[in-house]
């Protein structure tokens, strides 16, 4: 292929990625498709090349306006009857999505019957998860440029997602989690990359996936039928409820340290731990962090 095919291939790709990008959001902050199509009419009807290849007649070829119409009052619909309002439903000040917002408080908050699975992720800063005055979870990060975190509740699927992206290591600016204490997940998921995540009180889940990667990571009181436990080059700290004598735990240490209910497992090891056959499961890897793992019973 000739470099000036090559060329002339880049741009046009270039150009309609670009169309397309601010197409969308000229939909996304208002534009009906009638208003969009509109516009677009009216800046092709005199353009003698386009109507040349086209014909002066290619909107009405192309679709019919009041079909049009009637799809974006069945889209504006669809969230209507879910109680959001789409233009409203991401809001770029907050930084917290399909959850009730208060601007006094700078904080959101959400039925807890309505969340299914709660994911957080401390990719840099503080998160601190304690227990919920009410039968709400809120998320409040007063102190904190709200573009640094996110809390996303997913209608469909009934998933919350909390992660914060900053590097302030400062209590008075982490990012807080308020649970219900008898709040039950279907899925937990805890990370933290270059963080610090530090849960006060009880967490229970059906399945539990925590994962630490170069950050820090504490559990105060953690109930869960299966749990994934990955420490990279972090500290874990999970104190779980019942004995290790409930739960079938397998585990695999490369060059980090473990200590299990008070046993040191070092360096290169597999094995299992905890009743040969039990309902409740752990699956440990430990490549070269730190991890400590108590029992509420001991």
């Amino acid at each position: 292929m000739k470099k000036f095919t090559k060329i002339a291939l880049i741009t046009a790709l270039v150009m309609l990625i670009t169309g397309g990008v601010l197409t969308a959001g000229g939909i996304l902050f208002g534009a009906s498709p009638k208003a969009f199509l509109d516009g677009l009419e009216r800046s092709t009807e005199n353009n003698h090349v386009f109507n040349r290849w086209f014909g002066a007649d290619w909107l009405e070829r192309l679709t019919d306006l009041d079909d049009l119409e009637e799809m974006g009052e069945e889209w504006e619909n669809y969230w209507q009857e879910r109680g959001e309002s789409w233009t409203r439903d991401w809001s770029d000040e907050t930084g917290v999505r399909n959850m009730d917002w208060s601007e006094a408080s700078q904080r959101g908050s959400i039925e807890a019957s309505r969340v299914k699975s709660l994911y957080v992720t401390a990719e840099a800063g503080e998160i601190r998860i304690q227990p919920s005055p009410d039968e709400k979870i809120w998320v409040s990060g007063s102190g904190l440029d709200s573009s640094l975190y996110v809390a996303d509740f997913d209608i469909d699927t009934g998933v919350l997602t909390v992660s914060r992206s900053d590097g302030l290591v400062d209590s008075s600016r982490s990012l807080l989690i308020q649970i219900p204490q008898a709040k039950v997940f279907e899925e937990l998921y805890l990370n933290s990359s270059a963080g610090s995540l530090e849960a006060e009180g009880k967490l229970a889940a059906g399945s539990c996936d925590i994962d630490v990667a170069a950050g820090n990571l504490e559990v105060e009181l953690l109930e869960a039928d299966d749990s994934t436990l990955s420490c990279n080059a972090g500290r874990l700290r999970i104190k779980y409820v019942g004995r290790l004598e409930d739960y079938t735990a397998d585990v695999r240490v490369d060059s980090g340290a473990l200590d299990l209910d008070g046993e040191s497992v070092d360096g290169f090891h597999e094995g299992t731990f905890g009743a040969i056959s039990s309902d409740k499961t752990m699956n440990i890897e430990n490549s070269a962090g730190n991890i400590r793992i108590d029992f509420e019973n001991q």
